[in-house]
């Protein structure tokens, strides 16, 4: 069994139409943030980010081969979480203090990523689904759900039709498109 932090990214090398599943490339990890409704602009800075950092092919490649990332679990790991119940912002960031400043901004992501959008509650098993880095496809599947729209602010969209539609059309990328209540 993998690493969960190597989960977490094998999820992204699987939107891949390549034949090599273990590396991501630039564009699998544009079209995996786009798939977790993030807004084209903020999906792109945090695909090169994940590159410029993870990135270990070759010096002139940005693709990352993920059974070779030194990185194996993810900042949450070791916190202890209920997973019947569910976490306020702060509530997370400060269960990820003994994780350092980077659990707390790992935390404050995760927390903006996959918290209800109604509530702002993160629901504990979907931290724990992070700390085994499974949770990418549930979050995938809330995406595509017109309910459940990442506010601005968050890192979604500004005209969400518009998105829709432009990360459909130019990169295969359905979100936000159902009616239908997902999770």
């Amino acid at each position: 069994m993998s690493a969960p932090f190597h989960r977490l990214l094998a999820w992204y090398s699987n939107r891949s139409d390549s034949p090599d599943t273990q590396t991501i490339r630039l564009q699998d990890s544009l079209r995996g943030n786009l798939a977790l409704g993030l807004d084209f602009p903020v999906a792109l800075g945090l695909a090169f980010a994940r590159h410029f950092w993870l990135k270990n092919t070759s010096f002139f490649s940005l693709n990352i081969h993920v059974p070779t990332v030194s990185v194996k679990h993810t900042l949450l790991d070791g916190i202890p979480i209920d997973e019947k119940k569910q976490y306020s912002r702060s509530e997370i960031v400060a269960l990820a203090r003994p994780n350092g400043v980077m659990g707390q901004v790992d935390a404050f992501g995760l927390w903006a990523l996959a918290s209800d959008v109604k509530t702002g509650l993160l629901k504990g098993e979907d931290i724990v689904g992070f700390q085994q880095g499974t949770l990418f496809d549930r979050i995938e599947k809330r995406r595509k759900n017109r309910d459940q729209v990442l506010p601005f602010w968050r890192g979604g969209p500004i005209s969400v039709a518009g998105h829709s539609w432009f990360v459909k059309q130019l990169f295969g990328v359905q979100v936000y498109q159902s009616d239908n209540k997902s999770d």
